[in-house]
């Protein structure tokens, strides 16, 4: 892939991404010293410290490969990204925690941007095998996804820990508390488990939604319109990105595809001819 002139989009949100993974290594150094105090949750943030570094050092390569003139990168602090979190100052291990989480959720969002203008800009798998924008926005999502994950499994337990320290016992009168077994933690899990789960995949399980066309494209010519849901290609229903692939491949160059739309503005379903 040829080296684009500076600066789209894409390479603008490449600088921005640049600049959280250091402010979120910057915020873990300071974050790892403050929780000494409890082993597992120091071993949780020591083992994050490389994550951050390896990815902005991707990122910058990839910036590099993309523009003859990378811009100049600041590196605002990490507080300028997530805020201040006010509860780590008296509770240092469950105030780390948040922080981190904070830092890791913006970072998803942020890379989610990333993907959409990756493969609006062919910085995707289209354009090479590995290590575009596209590539490093998967990836680095997966880690920070897996990240979040973790620290929601600690982080139930630090908020007892921290209450065990003040010698705060549990007041709960459920049968197991009863008895001192008390199941806080678990249960906070448990919770935030099938919650996760009620709300349900983020991708739609029902046909592919149509973005705007491009100009003079098959699709514009077929008279496809931005928020038809396409419910079935050859009379084959498509429900994934994947379907979709296969019904246009096996159609190949100079076919025809007969689609059933659904269109946004009405619930009734019409029939297109998508001449490839």
């Amino acid at each position: 892939m040829s080296k684009k002139h500076p600066i789209n989009r894409l390479q603008k949100q490449l600088v921005n991404l640049i600049s959280l993974e250091a402010a979120i290594e910057q915020k873990l150094e300071e974050l790892v010293p403050a929780v000494s105090d409890n082993a597992e949750v120091a071993a949780l943030l020591s083992g994050f410290l490389s994550l951050p570094r390896d990815q902005r050092k991707a990122l910058e390569a990839r910036l590099s490969f993309l523009t003859d003139s990378p811009p100049e990168i600041e590196y605002p602090s990490a507080i300028s990204f997530a805020g201040d979190v006010n509860e780590g100052k008296e509770y240092p291990v469950t105030g780390a925690l948040q922080s981190a989480y904070t830092l890791f959720n913006q970072a998803v969002i942020s890379y989610s941007v990333m993907h959409a203008l990756a493969t609006r800009f062919l910085d995707s798998p289209y354009a090479a095998d590995e290590g575009t924008a596209l590539h490093l926005a998967r990836q680095h999502t997966h880690n920070y996804i897996q990240a979040i994950q973790q620290i929601s499994r600690f982080l139930h337990d630090a908020v007892l820990w921290e209450l065990d320290q003040e010698g705060l016992e549990c007041e709960c009168i459920c049968p197991s508390c009863g008895v001192g077994i008390c199941l806080c933690s678990m249960s906070g899990r448990a919770f935030l488990s099938k919650v996760w789960e009620e709300a349900g995949p983020i991708l739609k399980d029902e046909g592919i939604y149509v973005q705007l066309p491009k100009r003079e494209s098959p699709a514009a010519k077929a008279g496809l319109q931005k928020g038809d849901l396409i419910l079935s290609g050859d009379d084959r229903e498509i429900y994934t990105i994947e379907d979709m692939f296969e019904v246009i491949n096996e159609a190949g160059p100079g076919g025809v595809v007969k689609m059933n739309v659904r269109r946004k503005s009405e619930e009734t379903e019409e029939t297109v001819n998508l001449h490839i």
